[in-house]
This record gives structure tokens, C-alpha cells and sequence, in this order.
């Protein structure tokens, strides 16, 4: 783990200099409020900053972003087991990038997708595989797979790492029994393997699951840094258009509010006598989010948003934008809304300080209408209508870009839009 920290700041001689230097750094927006979130490992953050990545996986979404924004804290990269390097020269790229610059670089170490030993199927077929593999994994097998990212870590002593030990695991395509020793004996067992065969403290760990499942994969709070989340539409519970129709986090109207386009949850409260009750509201986050957030803090964990992005969440098959000029700005607000969440969660009794536990977000700034990398070669991957037709470069926004941007300040990040 790494223990990386900001300059220490040099000492005032009067106090004239201590009142000009706190009149510089203090917002004035309101932004001090965030000044209890712990400081993050990244270059460039001191006490009380958050810090943005911005991904996914080529230099492109790092540019346009930086055409109105100052550059962020880093950015995210895949590297496949499979083949045991980066997953194409795109993702090789970006990461040279980020380490020469002594930036972050999260790192999505993947198998599930492309698990080695598959020779073709259906999903269930490649699931079984990548279970079977993430047991190969913690029996020690693949280790040589590690070695190009093992030298390119030791080659940047600079930067600092953020590994996913695979990216939104699951019991389908990581555990092999009910206990899910497979994979927490695989995470300790490549943490290990890296740990020992890199020369530097600049890594940090990531057990990034999916919402529901944090608590049956974890891999305990020896081997885990941190704990990631992917926020994309039902994470803030935004409907997603899908050919013809919607998807709701819930099912209308009793567990999904069309109109006020929120989750419905009970959470328990007390009645006119003080008892138990249960108190039902509108929710803007999804409850297993919530109760990631409150278990990291309960483990002494801070979360980083690993992948996060807009979708289709509206319905026009006749416009091929891909645009969310309105449904996309109310997606930023949630976003930001979630790292200072305070209130109830579902199911549960009391009220709940979350607003330290996200320390870092990954926004992927792509157009995601050309697929997962977002290269423009002339022609759509998906359908008009579908999921992931939608443009996410904040570039094309006005008002969900000027939020982001408002977001940056007030939450306390090391970079804003300047």
C-alpha cells in the first residue's frame, strides 16, 4: 500500500502571511465542507482533496477533457491475463502516458472477459471457465502472465497504481462454491505476486464488485486497499433506454417513481409512538450502494467510483447524437450528490455519514457510440436505441459540463476545471 502525501507546506513567519495564504486556498463557494475527506495517495492531493481519473483506455478521452478542464489526477487502463499484457496498444499508450507524468493509473487486471483456456461459447461456457480460472489463479498458476505489468510498475517509481484484481466480480464468474475462496485466495495470491516482485510502495489494491455481492467476495481488510463501485444509471437510479423500452432500478410504481425518476425504498424509522416503522421515500441512489459506502467505512476503506459514465436513458431511435443534454446534467447532480451522501439507507435503522468514504472517481469521457473505447471509425457499434448509444465527452454538454465542473470545487478535488 502506498503512504504517498502532498508537500508539507513551509511555515509562516507572521501572521499577516497566515491570513494572505488562507485567503488564497479557502474556496469561496462553500466548498470547506469537504474538507474532512481524508487525503488521497495521488500526485498532487493533500488533506481534505478528492482526485479525478479520467478513462477509459486511450488518450482521447484525456484530451478532450483537457480542452476545458485543467488535467486530472490520472486515468484508467485494462490489462488482460490472457494474453499477459495490456488489452491492445491503445490501452499500452495511455498508460505510458499517465506513469511518465508520474499520474494515477488504474489498472482493470481482467480475465473474465477473455479467460485463458476459452475456447468459444455461450456466456455460461466463458463464465465456468473464468471461475475455473480464477481457482488456477489462487493455486498459483499465470504467474508469468504478471510479468509485463510487474516491469512497467517498476519502471514509473513515480507513479502511483491502482490495481483491479478483475473489474465488477461476481459469484458467476469468480467463485466456484458458495464461500467464494477462489477468488479472495486469487486477490491475496496476485497482491502477493506483484508485491513481491515489484520494488516500490506505489500500489493500492482494489476489490471492485458488483453492488450486490460486495460482502460475499471480499477478500478481508488485509489484502484489500480499496473498494470500487461502477456508477453508471441505475447506480443513481436513472432509467436506461434498451431498444423499445425502459429499465428501472425497481419495478413502477410501488419500488420505482416514473415521474420523480427515483428508487422507492422503505428505511426503518419510528412511529407517532417511538416504535420501529417502517418509512417509505424517494431515493436518488441505489440501496446497495449505500450499503457498499457504509461497509467500506465500517472496515476502514475509502471507495473509488472505478468506471462511471452516462447511458441512454432517453427514447429517440431517431436521433443519432447521442446526446442526454437534460437527463445527463440530473446524472452529473446525483453523481456528485453521492460523495457527500448523510441520511438513512434502505432496510436499515438510523442515519449515516457517508461523505468521506469516496475519495476518487473515474469518469469515463468517451463516445460510447463507437463502443468501449470510443474510436470513431465512421461507423456505430450499437443501435440508435440502445444501452450504450450515448456520448459521454463532457465536451458536448453545457450545463452537465458546468456541473461537473461546480462538482469538482465543492467536493473538494485536487483538480478543477481552472
Amino acid at each position: 500500500m502506498t503512504h504517498r502525501s502532498g508537500p508539507a507546506p513551509e511555515r509562516p513567519r507572521t501572521l499577516l502571511l497566515i491570513l494572505l495564504l488562507l485567503a488564497c486556498v479557502l474556496p469561496l463557494d462553500g466548498a470547506a465542507a469537504a474538507a474532512t475527506v481524508p487525503a488521497d495517495d495521488s500526485p498532487g492531493a493533500s488533506a481534505g482533496q478528492r482526485t479525478l481519473l479520467i478513462g477509459q483506455s486511450s488518450r482521447a478521452a484525456w484530451n478532450d477533457y483537457t480542452s476545458f478542464a485543467q488535467a486530472p489526477a490520472g486515468g484508467s487502463v485494462y490489462y488482460e491475463l490472457s494474453s499477459g499484457t495490456w488489452v491492445n496498444p491503445a490501452h499500452a499508450d495511455y498508460a505510458a502516458f499517465l506513469a511518465g507524468r508520474n499520474r494515477t493509473v488504474q489498472v482493470g487486471i481482467s480475465w473474465k472477459d477473455n479467460p485463458p483456456g476459452f475456447p468459444g461459447g455461450d456466456e455460461n461456457a466463458k463464465a465456468a471457465r473464468s471461475r475455473a480460472v480464477t481457482q488456477e489463479l489462487a493455486d498459483g498458476k499465470y504467474a508469468d502472465r504478471f510479468a509485463t505489468l510487474i516491469d512497467f510498475i517498476d519502471a514509473h517509481p513515480g507513479a502511483t497504481f491502482l490495481l483491479r484484481l478483475d473489474y465488477e466480480v461476481s459469484s458467476y464468474y469468480h467463485c466456484t462454491d458458495a464461500s467464494c475462496s477462489s477468488y479472495k485466495k486469487a486477490f491475496a495470491r496476485i497482491r502477493s505476486l506483484i508485491d513481491a516482485g515489484t520494488h516500490q510502495n506505489n500500489i493500492q489494491y482494489v476489490f471492485h464488485p458488483v453492488r450486490g455481492e460486495y460482502e460475499k467476495l471480499y477478500p478481508g481488510d488485509g489484502p484489500v486497499d480499496r473498494i470500487g463501485v461502477s456508477v453508471f444509471a441505475h447506480e443513481l437510479c436513472l432509467p436506461i433506454h434498451d431498444l423499445g423500452g425502459y429499465l428501472y432500478n425497481g419495478t413502477p410504481p410501488d419500488n420505482y417513481d416514473t415521474t420523480a425518476l427515483q428508487c422507492r425504498n422503505a428505511y426503518i424509522g419510528t412511529d407517532q409512538n417511538g416504535n420501529p416503522a417502517a418509512v417509505w421515500k424517494n431515493w436518488d441512489y441505489d440501496a446497495n450502494v449505500l450499503k457498499m459506502m457504509k461497509f467500506a467505512k465500517d472496515h476502514g476503506k475509502k471507495m473509488i467510483v472505478s468506471e462511471s459514465g452516462m447511458m441512454n436513458f432517453t427514447e429517440d431511435g431517431a436521433d443519432t447524437s447521442g446526446l442526454e443534454p437534460v437527463r445527463g446534467n440530473l446524472w452529473t447532480q446525483r453523481l456528485f450528490g453521492l460523495l457527500d451522501y448523510s441520511g438513512p439507507i434502505p432496510n436499515m435503522a438510523g442515519t449515516y455519514d457517508l461523505s468521506d468514504v469516496i475519495t476518487t472517481v473515474t469518469y469515463i469521457n468517451l463516445d460510447f457510440r463507437y463502443g468501449w473505447d470510443g474510436e470513431d471509425d465512421g461507423s456505430f457499434d450499437f443501435p440508435p436505441d440502445s444501452t450504450w448509444f450515448a456520448d459521454g465527452r463532457l465536451s458536448r454538454y453545457a450545463d452537465a459540463r458546468n456541473t461537473f465542473c461546480r462538482g469538482l470545487a465543492t467536493a473538494g478535488f485536487s483538480t478543477t476545471c481552472g
